[in-house]
């Protein structure tokens, strides 16, 4: 039997078996078409993914007595509580991943004797199972451990000392990544180049500043030390596609570590 967690809970806590999770390869599509009067077909300006829905089929074990099993599906009742919003669900069968959804449907149980067989639906907004951690260098001591799926020896974290200097990021999944990039340290006039694309910063920076700039396309900020900055950039953000990214820093006296900070994400 698979195990599996919701919202960091354990199924097997809450008395619940998880028996099949039904995940689609891919995620439905949604085309976008236009028919023109007279015209045969239709024009095709592409397509996108739809949100993710699966189901989890499970079995609900109680011990031998009804007040035990009212206890269990109130315990499970309270774990996919849709008003948590999205939770994360982790599978041991799809490793290092997390399917960030929540309950969308109805929960029906199939009663028999004290257990019960319940389906639980599941949608997911954003299609894109990612990575359990994210990309931020943590070290050893920081109250982790070995096997906690952390990045301890990190490609997304550089120091840079030397106008001109290029290092090269991956992103190790198999969609885009919007990273949040974090300058911590000392520059003037700062530009960053990936060879298609230039983001800036103007001005300078002291030895303890940090400098944060979220490229997601849904936030698209830029802040010096928590305060807003956007003013001093060229708005523009990169996308990490999968694979390697060289990315080439330009500055007056750069001494600065760079990080990019980010969840990989997936198709499956």
């Amino acid at each position: 039997m698979v195990e599996a967690t919701a919202d960091g809970v354990s199924f097997r806590s809450v008395g619940l078996g998880l028996k099949k999770h039904n995940i689609p390869v891919l995620p439905p599509t949604k085309d976008n078409s236009l028919e023109i009067a007279g015209a045969d077909g239709e024009l095709d300006f592409g397509s996108t993914y739809g949100p993710r829905v699966f189901d989890l089929e499970c079995v609900l074990m109680a011990d031998d007595s009804t007040i035990d099993y009212q206890k269990r599906v109130a315990e499970m009742a309270a774990l996919f509580n849709v008003k948590k919003g999205d939770i994360p669900f982790t599978f041991s069968d799809l490793p290092n991943k997390r399917y960030m959804g929540r309950y969308a449907g109805t929960m029906p149980i199939d009663k028999i004797i004290f257990d019960g067989n319940v389906t639980l639906p599941i949608k997911m907004h954003n299609p894109f199972p990612d990575s359990l951690q994210d990309t931020e260098l943590r070290e050893y001591g920081e109250g982790l451990s070995y096997g906690e799926d952390y990045f301890y020896i990190s490609d997304s974290s550089f120091l840079v000392t030397t106008s001109g200097q290029s290092f090269t990021t991956t992103n190790e999944g198999s969609e885009i990544g919007y990273p949040l990039i974090r300058i911590t340290g000392s520059f003037t006039n700062l530009s960053l180049s990936d060879g298609s694309r230039t983001m800036t910063f103007s001005g300078s920076t002291a030895s303890g500043d940090v400098v944060e700039i979220d490229c997601h396309f849904r936030k698209c900020t830029v802040r010096l030390n928590g305060v807003n900055a956007y003013s001093r950039s060229n708005k523009v953000f990169f996308e990490l596609n999968p694979g390697e990214t060289t990315i080439t820093a330009h500055a007056t006296s750069p001494n600065f570590t760079i990080e990019f900070i980010y969840r990989y994400q997936y198709l499956y």
